[in-house]
């Protein structure tokens, strides 16, 4: 599908709990995951894709907690959701982060586990 015939099914598909797009390309050689409104704003309509899933959240923590396995948690503090991850640098050093649970410092982590290459399992 072109950029063009995706931005159509957007409008069909998009609810306000859908933060990010996870979107593949025709090759299959990679899959991507994106904040939905930064990658709205990039997409050309002649852009080809394979596909795309619409994700909260919720779905994104999954993956996330997934890829960091016990190194990432959430909590309250003064009614406010809170992650706490403990980040490795390149060198393995340990480092404690606390963010709020917001799109942006969800899709950061994101991006930072996977280096830019998320590989999804089967």
């Amino acid at each position: 599908m072109t950029g063009k015939e995706l931005f159509k099914e957007l409008d069909q598909q998009r609810k306000d709990s859908h933060q990010f797009i996870k979107w593949w390309r025709k090759e299959n050689d990679f899959v991507d995951i994106e904040l939905l409104d930064s990658f709205c704003e990039t997409v050309k309509a002649g852009d080809q894709f394979e596909g795309f899933e619409l994700l909260d959240m919720e779905q994104l923590w999954e993956i996330v907690k997934r890829l960091c396995g016990g190194r990432v948690t959430r909590s309250k503090q003064d009614g406010h959701e809170i992650i706490s991850w403990e980040r490795l640098d390149s060198q393995g050093a340990k480092r404690n982060i606390s963010c709020s649970f917001a799109p942006e410092f969800l899709m950061q982590i994101f991006d930072v586990e996977t280096r830019g290459n998320y590989i999804e399992a089967a």
